[in-house]
């Protein structure tokens, strides 16, 4: 081999002279042993022995660098250009080099050293020692090979065939974004996750918590993400990869798939990575479900009720200049980095902020919203309530399209002022145009729990945690004859982020729960168990709404549906230590009972997986709208309109962690919830005055009588299967003298011989009627 540079790492580090070193190793007259043979085709290298995490032996090996990493990873990335075409061991290796990376080690060099084979934390690796590597002639970086998962593969196992490789992204590899890019609070740094086939659903958005198929998934999710990360930590706002992210075209959404990407994969913190190595454009981001300017729009539909999480809209940051909330000390409280002010601290954050909620709530267009995290500073002029609602009012010409908001009874505010004690709050706004309140709104206070814990470790704590209160409206809906009074109940339970004394006595306070529920379940139980309490007598329709802080099969979900504790293989278990408004409510946790019986609009709105909220990567619903039975019959549509779970938060209002990039007014990343959208369709009168069906559930064929008369020349036999109506305007019942409203003896003539009898007392022809003939008898359905 012509060696045209002999610059051992060493040298290249300023240890030693470069000629010192080069007398010193040479690969020429080695044993090389290739890459491949190294990496084996298992999860460790064969070369090193069970129960050991370094190979006893070391080897001379050669490849051409295709990477070189001084951050996340120290050292660089080699790769055998040939390889062994067997697609079950990987051609590449990571070698470490620690603090130190020589500055002639660049892609394309060829370099042979002698180390020892390491499993660092399950990445097979390269060590390098300072005397032992010797960089030689430039070779030809190895084209990236396309990933390929096979069918049942898990991505994690294929990505363990490709470590230390340089490999592509094609259509063909099916890996879509599952986590958006944006700020890692794990690696403090901005990145973005990839899965194969479809992004990652929450276990318990599909599967009961508990369940042996939510633990399947919960292990199956865990081996199917790939990080697309950067050796270096990028600087804020800027994703190094795609130059071209925008707010407006080169957006990424969860659910896109990547193409054309390519780099080297290495493993680092239990996560397989990605670190690019050329830059792609938008083009490479396919989007399967792309943006729409607004949600669906229903036909025929009288009224729309929505709910939205708008993201801590607060305005009581002196330059903004509302009022302080519930608990705020005072203005410089609200106006410190870590103070009573959860959202915007500067103007131009608020109106950026402003804008974007305002334009989706205007794209929208719902007759009523429920909204979470308003701060509670009130219902004044200059409240954030208020302000939300009279800026939104500016984007409506007509008086007609305005909204006004609730406000609750003085007797239930909290220091006269506020709806419960906490910094956000819930809230109502609505058309009066569309709906009326039917009378005073009311507050339905939800459980605090305080009570002293033991954790396993011995440790005494004193717990105590609140929920925030509801709020419930009943509504006279306008314009639509005989429509029942609407009451809507707002909600925004207990979060999952902090524990509760469930989770202290457990040994959970810090760690994730094993029911995959997050914490404080059980104070959430018994949140439902209040509202379930509560509304199980309210007259007309019913719609609760909100962030419920619960994914779809979880336990205070189930509360207030299907809940059946006689076949339930695990009894749900509502927090100890309760209490409401001073009274308590369970000393020590109660099982809970049947379930309210309202209707999940996400299960009757349509086929796939609903979501509206992505964490960690996988998708699932926080925020639900429920409807008892007689509301869900009306229902003609619902939409979680995905504005913001599936784009990035580095294109939210905060600047924090985006750096320069620019942010657009538009609705999308409006919030980290998306809005959800129900669409209502109320039945008509009828008023033709009567329609009657006869269908015909036997083998032969039968005529319609009425009051003895039966034959109708227009009409033939009707046939087995067959229905045939007959309304107010029908030509022959006019003719024989029948119409709306009079009674009638029905039956059918079978055989051309049988009068069968459909009632044996006259009905009076009137709504919708049903006379059904099975072979035996007729029989009136309505």
């Amino acid at each position: 081999m012509l060696r045209t540079t002999l610059l051992p790492l060493a040298a290249a580090m300023g240890l030693l002279p470069a000629q010192a070193m080069a007398d010193t190793f040479r690969c020429d007259t080695q044993t090389l042993t290739p890459i491949y043979q190294l990496q084996g085709d298992g999860l460790k290298s064969p070369v090193i022995p069970d129960g050991q995490y370094t190979s006893p032996d070391a080897y001379y090996v050669r490849g051409v660098v295709t990477a070189k990493a001084t951050s996340l990873y120290k050292g660089f990335f080699i790769q055998d250009p040939q390889g062994d075409a067997n697609p079950d061991t990987s051609d590449g290796i990571f070698v470490y080099t620690g603090g130190k990376v020589a500055a002639d080690v660049q892609p394309g060099m060829t370099v042979c050293l002698k180390a020892r084979v390491k499993e660092h934390y399950e990445l097979t690796q390269l060590l390098a020692e300072q005397d032992q590597l010797v960089i030689e002639a430039p070779g030809v970086v190895p084209a990236p090979v396309a990933i390929s998962v096979r069918d049942g593969e898990q991505l994690a196992d294929a990505m363990e065939r490709y470590e230390g490789m340089r490999v592509r992204l094609v259509a063909d590899s099916q890996l879509k974004v599952t986590r958006n890019f944006g700020f890692d609070y794990a690696s403090y740094r901005n990145n973005m996750v990839l899965s194969h086939a479809a992004p990652l659903m929450k276990p318990t958005q599909l599967y009961v918590a508990g369940s042996e198929q939510a633990k399947a998934l919960a292990a199956a999710n865990d081996r199917n993400q790939l990080y697309i990360d950067t050796d270096a930590k990028a600087p804020d706002g800027v994703m190094p990869y795609f130059p071209g992210l925008d707010a407006e075209q080169g957006y990424v959404r969860v659910g896109d798939t990547v193409v054309n990407l390519e780099g080297v994969i290495g493993y680092s913190y239990g996560e397989y990575r990605l670190i690019p190595t050329n830059t792609i454009s938008a083009a490479d981001f396919i989007h399967h479900d792309d943006r729409t300017l607004a949600p669906q729009s229903v036909p025929e539909t009288q009224l729309k009720v929505a709910s939205f999480n708008v993201l801590n809209f607060f305005t009581s940051d002196s330059d903004i200049g509302g009022p302080l909330n519930a608990r705020c000390k005072d203005q410089a409280d609200a106006d410190v980095a870590k103070g009573c002010n959860r959202g915007a601290k500067t103007l131009s954050d608020f109106q950026l902020q402003r804008s974007k909620i305002v334009n989706a709530l205007t794209a929208m267009d719902a007759d009523i919203v429920g909204i979470m995290e308003m701060e509670n500073n009130g219902f004044g002029a200059d409240s954030a309530l208020a302000n939300l609602v009279s800026t939104l009012n500016q984007q409506f010409s007509d008086p007609a399209d305005h909204y006004r908001f609730i406000t609750i009874e003085q007797a239930d505010m909290h220091q006269e002022q506020f709806l419960g004690t906490d910094a956000i709050t819930v809230a109502l706004i609505y058309r009066p145009a569309k709906a009326e309140p039917a009378q005073a709104a009311q507050v339905i206070r939800l459980p605090k729990q305080q009570l002293t814990g033991t954790n396993p470790q011995g440790e005494v704590k004193d717990l105590e945690v609140f929920q925030r209160d509801s709020l419930m409206q009943s509504f006279t809906v306008k314009g639509v004859q005989g429509a029942k009074p609407l009451t809507v109940v707002v909600n925004h339970l207990k979060s999952k982020g902090s524990g509760c004394y469930e989770d202290w006595v457990r040994g959970e306070f810090d760690s994730d729960p094993a029911d995959l529920q997050g914490h404080c379940n059980a104070f959430r139980v018994s949140a439902a168990m209040v509202l379930s309490d509560k509304l199980k007598n309210i007259d007309g329709d019913l719609l609760v709404l909100g962030d419920m802080n619960a994914y779809g099969k979880e336990d205070p979900i189930r509360i207030l549906t299907d809940y059946d504790p006689v076949s339930a293989e695990r009894k749900i278990v509502s927090a100890s230590g309760t209490s409401v408004a001073g009274k308590v409510l369970h000393e020590q946790g109660i099982e809970a009972g049947k379930g309210l019986g309202l209707v999940n609009l996400a299960d009757k709105g349509h086929d796939t997986p609903a979501y509206s909220y992505s964490y960690e990567g996988e998708l699932g619903s926080l925020d639900h709208a429920l409807a008892n039975a007689s509301l869900a019959e009306k229902v003609a549509g619902v939409e979680e309109w995905h504005i913001n779970s599936v784009e990035s938060t580095l294109f939210e209002y905060s600047s924090q962690h985006t750096g320069d990039l620019v942010k657009s007014t538009g609705p999308y990343s409006a919030s980290d919830h998306d809005p959800i959208v129900v669409s209502l369709r109320y039945p008509q009168p009828d008023n033709r005055g009567f329609q009657l069906t006869f269908k015909n559930k036997s083998p032969h064929p039968v005529y319609p009588v009425f009051n003895r008369w039966y034959w109708d020349s227009t009409q033939t036999w009707l046939m087995p299967g067959k229905q045939r109506r007959y309304r107010e305007d029908n030509r022959f019942l006019n003719h024989v003298g029948i119409g709306a409203g009079d009674q009638v003896s029905l039956s059918l003539l079978a055989y051309g011989v049988f009068e069968v009898p459909c009632s044996y007392a006259p009905l009076r022809l009137t709504g919708r009627l049903k006379a059904v003939y099975n072979g035996d008898s007729c029989q009136m359905k309505h």
